[in-house]
């Protein structure tokens, strides 16, 4: 089974409504496995696509604090506190709500706020002696071990 196959079925299903509780009760519904990688790999597509700064101003952004508990039961601890730190930016409680995320980086004097934790991502989460934006990273390792111990 690789790692892919728990999430093929429900990658596009993601309701992309501005109420984070319609996420949050669909969100619910997915196997534990689902739930662990979903989130996590989310992260990774944007982040690798153009940077955190595009991860928080997509509708993707609203799962960050499930990513990081996601990279923690990977065991990607290092991962999920750069995610941590990027969810910093934002004022407490986390906004969920995509146009309140926008307008808080819109409003930052800095155009982007996460140009270094962009770099470290791409840093740590690379294979040993790989290239940056591998795509056979430590993400991609981390859920093939945890789909072969937890199944979908």
């Amino acid at each position: 089974m690789s790692w892919w196959d728990p999430l093929e079925t429900v990658w596009y299903e993601q309701p992309l409504s501005e109420e984070p509780e319609v996420f949050l009760t669909w969100f619910d519904s997915l196997s534990e496995t689902q739930k662990v990688l979903f989130p996590t790999h989310w992260v990774c597509a944007e982040v690798h696509n153009g940077g955190f700064y595009q991860y928080f101003t997509n509708s993707t952004g609203l799962h960050a604090l499930e990513a990081i508990d996601g990279f923690r039961e990977l065991g990607l601890d290092d991962i999920a506190e750069i995610v941590r730190q990027a969810v910093s930016v934002f004022d407490e409680p986390f906004p969920r709500v995509r146009s309140i995320r926008e307008d808080f980086l819109d409003a930052m004097e800095d155009d982007d706020p996460f140009h270094r934790l962009d770099d470290l991502f791409y840093e740590t989460i690379k294979s040993q002696g790989d290239p940056k934006l591998s795509e056979d990273d430590r993400f991609i390792t981390a859920a093939e071990k945890y789909v072969a111990l937890h199944g979908h």
